[in-house]
C-alpha cells in the first residue's frame, strides 16, 4: 500500500440561518463544524487509477481516464457501484478537462463522520461539498497545480454544479473552503462568480446545541416543491420569501454585531416562516418532529429550527446562557433525539499531510 503524497481534510457544514433565502441571493449564516472528508492521492504507473472508499463498502475499482476523462474500466460495474462512483468521477472528468491529463492515482475517500454510525444514515452536512473542495484541492496539488482559498472555493463552487446537475448555493462550499463562520450570498451566475464571503467571530454568550432528529431527508425534493409554488403561485412565495430575506440579512447583522438577543429573535422568527413556507408549497420543512424538538428546546429556555432544507436530519438549538445549554442538552437526552457534539472548525481545506516521492 502507497503512503499518501497529498493528503487533504475539509470541513463539512451547517447552516444557521438563512435556508432557501440564499437561493434568492439573501446572505446565508453558515458555519465550518469538526466533520471532515479525508482524501488522500498517491501515485500509480501506467496512468491507472485506484478509487477505496471504506466507509461506503465499495469494491476497489481500478479504470483509466481518455484525454476527455472519461473512464474506462478493467472489469465490468454493477449500475449500483456506478452511482455510487458517479460523483467522483464526475470530479475527475472536470479536472481533466480544465487541467489536462492527471498521472495515474491512488485515491483514497474517507467521508464515515458524515454518516450515523448504528443506522447508516447520511447526515446533512454538506458531504459532498466537503469532498468535492478535498478532492479538488488533492488533485490540484497532485498536478502540481496549487490552488489558493479564493480561488479553490470558486474552483470548487463549478465543479460541485458540474457534477450536482447545477443545483445548489455554494453555502456549503464556501464554508468547507474557508472555514470559521460567516456570511455568504451566493453568486450571481456561473458567468460572474461574485459570491461573498464575510467572516464573523462568534458571539460569546451564543451557545449551540446541534440535534439529530433521527432520520435523513431529501433537500432536492424540499427545494423542487419550493420553486413549484414560486412558479405557481408568485405573489404569495414572494410575500413570504421578501420577509425571510429580511430576517436573514438582520439576523447575519446581529450575529456579526453579537447582539445575541436580537439574533434568538431572529431565529424564531425565521422558523415561523420556514414553517409558512412549508404549509403553502405542501412541502414538510417544519415537520411533527422539528415542532417536537422546537417545543422540547423551548422548554428549557432555548430556541430551535432546522438545519438545511428540514423535514428531518439536523436542527440547531440556541440560547444565551451555558446552564439554559446543559438543560437543553439534558431534555434532548432524555427524549428519542440525539445531542451532536459539533462546533465550529475556524479552519478550511487544508493539506495535512505531504510526502515528496521520487
Amino acid at each position: 500500500m502507497y503512503e499518501p503524497s497529498f493528503c487533504v481534510k475539509s470541513p463539512g457544514k451547517l447552516i444557521l440561518l438563512g435556508e432557501y433565502a440564499v437561493l434568492e441571493h439573501a446572505p446565508a449564516l453558515v458555519t465550518a463544524i469538526n466533520r471532515h472528508c479525508v482524501v488522500k492521492i498517491s501515485p500509480l504507473y501506467n496512468s491507472t487509477f485506484q478509487i477505496r472508499t471504506g466507509n461506503l463498502n465499495l469494491p476497489e475499482i481500478q479504470f483509466t481516464l481518455d484525454s476527455d476523462g472519461d473512464a474506462h474500466f478493467r472489469t465490468p460495474m454493477s449500475k449500483k457501484t456506478e452511482k455510487q462512483l458517479q460523483f467522483v468521477l464526475s470530479m475527475l472528468k472536470y479536472v481533466t478537462q480544465r487541467n489536462g491529463k492527471i498521472p495515474g492515482a491512488s485515491i483514497e475517500i474517507d467521508t464515515a463522520p458524515f454518516y450515523h454510525k448504528t443506522t447508516g444514515h447520511k447526515f446533512g452536512l454538506g458531504s459532498s461539498a466537503a469532498l468535492t473542495v478535498s478532492l479538488l484541492s488533492a488533485l490540484m496539488e497532485y498536478m502540481n497545480k496549487h490552488i489558493d482559498q479564493e480561488d479553490l472555493y470558486k474552483e470548487a463552487f463549478l465543479a460541485h454544479r458540474h457534477a450536482q446537475g447545477k443545483l445548489g448555493s455554494g453555502t456549503d462550499i464556501a464554508a468547507s473552503a474557508t472555514g470559521g463562520v460567516m456570511s455568504y450570498k451566493m453568486p450571481e451566475s456561473i458567468e460572474k462568480l461574485n459570491g461573498q464571503v464575510k467572516s464573523h467571530s462568534w458571539p460569546k454568550d451564543l451557545h449551540m446545541i446541534t440535534i439529530w432528529a433521527g432520520f435523513s431527508a431529501s433537500t432536492r425534493s424540499f427545494v423542487n416543491n419550493v420553486n413549484e409554488f414560486r412558479d405557481e403561485q408568485p405573489a404569495k412565495y414572494d410575500s413570504i420569501m421578501k420577509r425571510m430575506m429580511e430576517l436573514s440579512e438582520d439576523g447575519s447583522k446581529a450575529f456579526a454585531k453579537s447582539d445575541t438577543d436580537a439574533f434568538l429573535n431572529i431565529v424564531e422568527d425565521f422558523k415561523n416562516q420556514e414553517y409558512l413556507l412549508g404549509q403553502e408549497s405542501d412541502t414538510d420543512i417544519i415537520s411533527d418532529v422539528h415542532q417536537e424538538i422546537f417545543r422540547i428546546v423551548k422548554s428549557a429556555g432555548g430556541t430551535y429550527k432546522p438545519s438545511g432544507a428540514g423535514g428531518g436530519d439536523i436542527g440547531v438549538a440556541f440560547c444565551k446562557d451555558s446552564s439554559i445549554a446543559a438543560q437543553i442538552r439534558h431534555v434532548v437526552s432524555e427524549s428519542m433525539f440525539d445531542v451532536m457534539n459539533l462546533k465550529m472548525n475556524q479552519i478550511g481545506t487544508e493539506v495535512v499531510h505531504r510526502m515528496n516521492i521520487e
